[in-house]
């Protein structure tokens, strides 16, 4: 990746860190579950900034465009300011959010541009990107689908129903992310739970790709590899919880609470 991209894609993570934190602190934290947001700051970034996903922002249910699901829905902070960045909708909507009536919850709702699935229960993200992908095949659409999935969430029965489901019909337009963060709100994973992973998506016959999910160097080597079979494919991204606030990082804590005024004062602080 070339210099100018790369301090492009770092400034975009900056600001949206930033915006991220003002967004919390404006509705009192509550429901913004700031740990597993920011770990996936650096991927969702890269994806629309580095314009890897095909979209329209002017015609969010553009047919060709390629579709993200997001399984951790209580990501939709980072979500949010990146669609109204982009032009999905208008950015005052995101100023009111926290405040009644406001039109963007704690979860994301798939009246909301740019949103494809309606978020909450756990585990049911890749079964739906297995539906939409035979559809596309049924049909001879060429565009991808792309969901992100919290590790956590990967201790779901359902998650490997899909993903045999998926091996079976051979959706190769499908691609996971594995948010992997190694703390999720029960429990703390080991240092091979990316091997560990890896061993059990390739039992499924997909494709494995492990990487840093905060470098845009690595996310770009394997985003645009190409795979010569009829597999889905899986991307592990190795990510650290509540990165970019310091007291966050890594701490299991962060996973859903609420900062104080102090706390959130000290966390934007690192970003002055």
């Amino acid at each position: 990746m070339n210099t100018k991209k790369r301090n492009f894609l770092k400034k975009k993570s900056f600001w949206l860190r930033k915006s991220i934190l003002t967004s919390a602190k404006q509705s009192g934290g509550k429901g913004a579950h700031l740990g597993g947001t920011m770990s996936c700051v650096d991927i969702l970034n890269y994806l629309y900034f580095d314009k890897i996903i095909k979209f329209n922002a002017k015609k969010p249910k553009w047919p060709m465009r390629d579709r993200v699901l997001i399984g951790k829905g209580h990501a939709h902070l980072a979500l949010y300011h990146i669609w109204s960045s982009l032009g999905f909708f208008n950015k005052k909507k995101v100023s009111e959010y926290g405040k009644n009536g406001a039109s963007l919850g704690v979860q994301l709702d798939i009246s909301t541009p740019g949103s494809e699935y309606n978020t909450g229960s756990l585990g049911h993200v890749i079964g739906v990107g297995v539906g939409i992908g035979l559809k596309s095949q049924i049909d001879k659409n060429k565009f991808k689908i792309y969901c992100l999935v919290g590790d956590g969430e990967c201790e779901s029965g359902s998650i490997w129903e899909s993903v045999l489901s998926a091996s079976r019909l051979k959706i190769n337009n499908l691609i996971v992310i594995v948010d992997l963060n190694r703390l999720s709100e029960f429990q703390i994973l080991d240092s091979n739970s990316d091997l560990d992973l890896k061993k059990k998506f390739k039992s499924y016959n997909w494709n494995v790709e492990i990487v840093n999910g905060h470098s845009f160097d690595d996310m770009e080597k394997v985003f645009k590899k190409k795979h010569n079979n009829n597999y889905p494919t899986v991307i592990i991204a190795n990510t650290i919880k509540g990165k970019g606030v310091t007291f966050m990082e890594n701490n299991v804590d962060w996973h859903h609470k609420a900062p104080s005024s102090e706390e959130f004062q000290k966390a934007l602080s690192e970003y002055e």
